[in-house]
């Protein structure tokens, strides 16, 4: 018989923890995926390993006899890793692209755990990582799940990371630059400039929700050759309106004005790896993640102020649910 590191990973978290809450937290899980996970583990075992109530979690007899080996097995999988490198090398994360989110969100962890090492890959979307990521070029990835047009595979996982406002973009002289706040509506006339609309599929599909949701056109008309082209159009040339991610950084000696949405339109960032393949390492940059998201808000999501695309409402539930 062959066990899954896995389930007795799952196992052994759990059995320390006594709470499969807590335990699905500490493995970055859901509790539905820890449950499922102890499940085959005591299907192999053809024995129950916990007993469950409402109020507690307990071993059986037998949990406890195989609790020892279950962590040595841990321990000796864990060395055999260590011993071929892969504790040595940073991880290789897929961003989507260095000026994002994910770079802010890295330089936050980082904060955290100065000693975190990562070698980060800017794949120019989230379709790009599936296939390293399965095939183990990629350590992890931070992106959009949804919108890319491929449906992600069983083999990976995916948590909530961030879910990232967008706010707008516009010349201080712009009628609508003196106000507070911008609602989506009152751009139904100028509509967003956007030019040349390029990015990967996962944001033009989002895009598109948006526009469509409230009616607001996209103006693509006109060149652009970098971020910074289109900011210094935005300040000096026509009066327009762009948009851009709150984590982003952006050019400071433009003095754009900068405007909060409303209802805030949101970007789902999510951290995905391989199922089952989480390497020590990696486990500890889930658990940081976890635990800084949760601390620093970055899933913050009311539904009376924010807006997500409707296939995207279960990650903001996912990531009040599991951080």
């Amino acid at each position: 018989m062959d066990l899954d590191l896995a389930q007795v990973r799952a196992f052994a978290v759990t059995a320390e923890q006594r709470h499969f809450g807590r335990a699905a937290q500490a493995l970055f899980l859901t509790q539905q995926a820890l449950s499922k996970r102890i499940r085959k583990l005591e299907d192999s075992l053809a024995t129950p390993l916990f007993l469950r109530t409402n109020r507690s979690v307990e071993l059986t007899a037998d949990g406890e006899r195989f609790l020892p080996h279950a962590r040595e097995l841990l321990r000796v999988a864990d060395a055999a890793v260590a011993a071929m490198g892969a504790e040595d090398r940073p991880l290789r994360l897929d961003v989507v692209d260095y000026r994002l989110s994910p770079i802010s969100l890295l330089r936050r962890l980082a904060a955290h755990e100065p000693g975190l090492r990562i070698d980060r890959v800017a794949g120019g979307g989230f379709a790009n990582a599936v296939d390293p990521l399965l095939c183990g070029e990629l350590d992890a990835a931070i992106g959009r799940v949804t919108g890319s047009g491929r449906p992600l595979p069983d083999e990976l996982e995916h948590r909530p990371i961030r879910l990232e406002p967008l706010v707008a973009l516009l010349a201080p002289e712009h009628p609508l630059a003196q106000q507070d706040v911008l609602r989506l509506d009152e751009l139904r006339a100028e509509g967003i400039w956007l030019p040349g609309l390029r990015g990967p599929g996962e944001w033009l599909s989002y895009l598109q929700e948006l526009c469509a949701r409230f009616g607001v056109p996209i103006d693509d008309s006109g060149i652009s050759y970098d971020l910074r082209h289109t900011l210094e159009q935005t300040r000096y040339g026509k009066r327009r309106v762009t948009l851009a991610g709150a984590d982003m950084e952006l050019a400071a000696d433009l003095n754009l004005k900068v405007l909060p949405f409303e209802p805030s339109p949101l970007f789902p960032w999510s951290l995905v790896w391989r199922r089952g393949k989480a390497s020590p390492a990696l486990r500890r940059l889930l658990s940081l993640a976890g635990r800084t998201s949760r601390e620093e808000g970055w899933c913050a999501y009311d539904p009376e102020h924010a807006w997500l695309p409707d296939g995207d409402l279960s990650l903001a539930a996912a990531a009040r649910t599991t951080w």
